[in-house]
């Protein structure tokens, strides 16, 4: 039951890299031929501000490399690592909506926050003394410690994903890109 958890919030975790990756996370098809219009006049925004703006998230490679040395699931890591190289431009072109993605990545944010807080809560619980520093386990520990430690690490990771993006999108944003 408990991995079955864990596997359901890794799969919310990666909304960030799932946009990255694949596009919009609230497309909806639409072949008019004004949306086609409003579309080619978006996309010459967006390529005018990919100028002033990153173009995906490498820049935060280092950091998000030491945010993942101690996360168990290769598949999480792999993941994020894919969505800092994914093109930005690319996926505001199949966005549906800016500020609609902005909103659900703050909001994701703050359910990162919770969740990270959550976890953390629970790993302490798991000390002999709660003051201490958390320390990643070992590869195939089960303890609900260890879960708990990594839930907290993945959460960690994700927002620091999803801090980035925002910002990227910001920039975009003061660009003119809707």
């Amino acid at each position: 039951m408990f991995m079955l958890m864990m596997r359901e919030k890794f799969m919310c975790v990666i909304g960030v890299s799932i946009f990255l990756v694949y596009g919009s996370l609230c497309h909806e098809g639409d072949a008019s031929a004004d949306v086609s219009s409003s579309t080619n006049n978006q996309a010459t925004v967006i390529l005018s501000a990919a100028q002033h703006c990153p173009t995906d998230l490498s820049s935060f490679q280092p950091r998000m490399e030491k945010a993942l040395q101690f996360i168990q699931s290769s598949t999480f890591r792999d993941t994020m690592r894919a969505s800092l190289h994914a093109s930005i431009p690319e996926a505001l072109a199949q966005a549906d909506g800016l500020a609609r993605q902005m909103v659900f990545l703050r909001q994701e944010i703050a359910r990162q926050d919770q969740e990270r807080a959550h976890a953390e809560q629970a790993a302490r619980d798991g000390l002999m003394d709660p003051s201490q520093p958390l320390k990643p386990c070992r590869v195939g520990d089960e303890r609900a410690y260890c879960y708990a430690v990594d839930q907290y690490l993945v959460s960690t990771a994700a927002n620091l994903a999803n801090h980035a993006f925002v910002e990227a999108l910001e920039c975009y944003q003061r660009e003119g890109v809707r």
